[in-house]
């Protein structure tokens, strides 16, 4: 069976350091000074519980972390190199590293699938629980959900317009935002065509936002307002630089990076390990063992109808929605209310 990699959240290397026979022996300090000089390494194996099967493993790249603005040219070939040789050498093709846009360049993506190794985020996994996420959402604030205004921004990408054929028969508020004005107002017409709903456009971020109660961000927005509202906030693209950006305008309202997925295999990873990594473990583990989840994540449109496809596949193993990723925290749905409706009493 094909086994898979993820590379390991920053944690100052003090994984890296535990599984090294001699920086484990130095003082801590010493052996954090060093780590910005180390190659890749693998740390950890990550297990299915129930069947006790050797599913992947960590591999730990601290120079990413640690010297993200001072890599060279040549320091990181060689370190790509490196990453390379350990993923051949372990007979391994699938790597996860759902930063990758933060920490890699796009050539270094090519190298890697030059090298016959595929790179995977967890994006489409993200993406499928997030609408199943925003979904129980739309359910438990059932009451207004008739009042419900929202914003999608980047609704003139490919992730915006899913969002839009997916909320608008939800709505009677919704506002439509881009760059690409004739989009939006194509993507507007066949919205009303569709669903008798009509969308305001605007081509200006803060007009997207503004008093609304859900904001789902499709792209980075330019030139737009702190959030001084409490307001859901979907973030719905790839995790990179930005997110951080947006992770700090967003310090009043409920910031959902994704849903929360429970499914057949139980995965044992260390405690350390982010939702994100645990979510891109589930995707690559998912991309081995389906092959319609791997056609679907490789070769399919993304819309309405093939999401619906992987939440089948999901629900073929155990697959189920028991909260949501927010601040790179889990939150359930009790939580959520807690939060929200706490927040709300006086609408």
């Amino acid at each position: 069976m094909s086994r898979f990699a993820i590379i390991g959240d920053h944690d100052r290397g003090h994984r890296y350091i535990k599984s090294h026979s001699i920086l484990r022996l130095l003082p801590l300090k010493w052996s954090e000074k060093m780590i910005p000089q180390t190659k890749a390494r693998l740390t950890d194996i990550i297990y299915d519980k129930e069947y006790k099967k050797e599913l992947g493993y960590i591999i730990d790249v601290p120079s990413f972390f640690t010297n993200e603005d001072k890599l060279t040219d040549v320091k990181r070939a060689k370190l790509m190199e490196n990453i390379i040789s350990i993923l051949q050498k372990n007979h391994i093709q699938v790597l996860v590293f759902p930063l990758w846009r933060k920490y890699l360049t796009s050539d270094d993506k090519e190298y890697l699938e030059e090298n016959s190794i595929i790179l995977l985020d967890g994006s489409l996994l993200r993406l499928v629980s997030l609408i199943g996420t925003v979904e129980k959402l739309l359910r438990i604030l059932n009451t207004k959900q008739s009042e419900l205004k929202v914003g999608i921004w980047g609704a003139d990408n490919n992730i915006g317009r899913l969002w839009v054929e997916f909320l608008a028969p939800y709505l009677n508020f919704l506002t439509i935002g881009g760059k690409d004005v004739k989009n939006l107002e194509k993507l507007g017409n066949k919205t009303l065509y569709d669903t008798g709903l009509s969308c305001q456009i605007t081509k200006e971020p803060n007009q997207c936002f503004i008093n609304k109660d859900m904001i789902v961000l499709c792209s980075t927005p330019q030139e737009w307002a702190i959030f001084d509202e409490k307001k859901i906030v979907i973030f719905s693209y790839g995790l990179s630089h930005e997110y951080f950006i947006i992770q700090q305008k967003c310090l009043s309202g409920i910031l959902i990076e994704s849903g929360w997925i429970l499914s057949h295999w139980d995965l044992k990873l260390p405690k350390e390990i982010k939702p994100w990594n645990e979510i891109g473990a589930l995707e690559a583990n998912l991309f081995i063992m389906d092959d319609l989840y791997r056609d679907i994540l490789l070769n399919y449109a993304m819309n309405l109808k093939n999401i619906r496809k992987v939440e089948e596949i999901l629900m073929k193993y155990g697959g189920d929605y028991k909260g949501m990723v927010s601040n790179n925290k889990i939150l359930t749905y009790d939580g959520f209310r807690k939060f929200y409706f706490g927040n709300h009493l006086d609408k």
